[in-house]
């Protein structure tokens, strides 16, 4: 049987860890594997919360990028994919990436995931996407952004390297990422869509 010191002690510490967390302010960035990302961020006029975080692993030894996804906090995340509705995956670079193996490998896993009408519809914006891309150096982040009213940006540490319309396009390259089926890595796919 527990004593009444007992209890008063296990309040006083319930009261000093709801204090800690309640004094922790709303805009307080996120940490993933030591990278700080924002709560939340402006697409368009729209204020979109972070949803997942995640770490990608090539060969599971090699940290490639610490990752987040923003999206609305009302679609679930097996709707996110497929939902015209704002939404941005950031990387964070923890290597050195050459912007040729960016093209190779965003066509490969794009010409795995989609059929050959896909592909066809596709073909002229993944060649003007996929000329925009640049090495990028430890640090620097990849930004990959949709809005309906816009088309899907590429950004390069915040600034815009191209930008292209369609939401057939903004599933087809998200899909790297979140496709149901095969994404690039199922465990950083359900860390992002959590």
């Amino acid at each position: 049987m527990k004593s009444a010191f007992t209890h008063r002690v296990t309040a006083s510490l319930i009261a000093v860890i709801l204090g800690l967390l309640l004094s922790v302010p709303a805009s307080a960035s996120v940490r993933v594997s030591g990278i700080e990302f924002a709560p939340t961020v402006a697409i368009g006029d729209t204020e979109i919360p972070l949803r997942g975080v995640g770490l990608f692993r090539y060969a599971v030894v090699f940290r490639v990028y610490a990752g987040v996804l923003y999206a609305p906090a009302d679609v679930a995340g097996a709707d996110i994919l497929e939902a015209d509705v704002p939404k941005r995956l950031e990387l964070h670079y923890l290597l050195n990436i050459s912007a040729d193996d960016f093209r190779r490998s965003g066509t490969a896993l794009i010409e795995k995931q989609q059929g050959p009408e896909v592909l066809t519809a596709l073909a002229e914006r993944l060649e003007r996407f996929h000329a925009a891309y640049q090495d990028v150096q430890e640090g620097d982040r990849y930004a990959l952004e949709y809005h309906p009213e816009n088309g899907t940006r590429l950004l390069l540490n915040g600034e815009e390297l191209v930008r292209v319309p369609g939401l057939d396009f903004a599933r087809a390259y998200f899909g790297i990422w979140l496709d149901p089926q095969e994404p690039l890595s199922s465990r950083f796919r359900d860390d992002l869509l959590a």
